[in-house]
């Protein structure tokens, strides 16, 4: 596992970690044990011995991490569900998290400045005839995107929508992206209720694209956790 180097823009307290998948590996045995119930549950309804591995590794990675920052046990990590389905941990702790996976790879982002949203996706995939879906009004007029760089366009969409905990084939249109300065993106929206939202570009394996997304704080209770003691030399 491997912490990858960040944008300067991007604020302290912000990690994002890249894992690389052995579909061979007998680290499965020691990984397993550290999934909750619910966890193990859901891997099995994998049918593909692959997606199985991804499951496996990037929650047992994701547990130890967030066991470092709160001082628990992997195994005692409660990860709970919000209203819109998404995993996080309890308002508590002040420390939120966001997870995906592509191929051979996985990234795990932590954050304790807000929600955080991460995407990797394999560059080469088909994305024909998807622009009439996921563009929106000014990014057409703009004409930034293009099947080109389309692969680029959709990370950043994706970590931003999963950063704000909405779905992602429902609101692509509702959120445009240009590009800024630095690997960031300018996002706008029209949705008052919506969090500030800031977006990069970050590092990727060769033939992957990934982003990472950021929004204002949840309303956190970190004052009564003893992960605040630790923030400093975490982040």
């Amino acid at each position: 596992m491997q912490r990858l180097h960040l944008p300067k823009t991007v604020p302290a307290g912000i990690e994002v970690w890249l894992l690389k998948f052995d579909f061979h590996s007998t680290q499965l045995i020691n990984d397993w044990p550290l999934l909750s119930m619910d966890e193990q549950i859901r891997t099995q309804r994998f049918r593909q011995h692959e997606d199985q591995v991804r499951s496996i590794v990037t929650r047992a990675a994701l547990r130890r991490l967030l066991a470092e920052r709160v001082m628990s046990s992997p195994h005692d990590i409660q990860i709970e569900l919000d209203k819109f389905g998404k995993p996080r941990l309890p308002a508590s702790y002040g420390v939120e998290f966001n997870v995906s996976h592509a191929g051979d790879f996985a990234l795990i982002a932590l954050s304790t400045r807000g929600e955080i949203g991460v995407d990797i996706e394999y560059r080469h995939r088909d994305v024909s005839n998807l622009c009439i879906h996921v563009l929106s009004s000014v990014e057409r007029a703009r004409r930034v995107w293009s099947n080109k760089n389309f692969i680029d366009l959709w990370v950043v969409k994706e970590s931003v929508l999963k950063a704000l905990g909405f779905g992602i084939a429902e609101y692509l249109q509702a959120i445009t992206v240009l590009p800024d300065h630095g690997g960031s993106y300018h996002v706008m929206h029209d949705q008052t209720e919506w969090a500030g939202v800031k977006a990069w570009s970050i590092d990727a394996p060769i033939h992957y694209v990934a982003a990472l997304a950021l929004t204002k704080h949840r309303k956190l209770e970190v004052e009564r956790h003893p992960f605040l003691s630790c923030v400093s030399k975490c982040t």
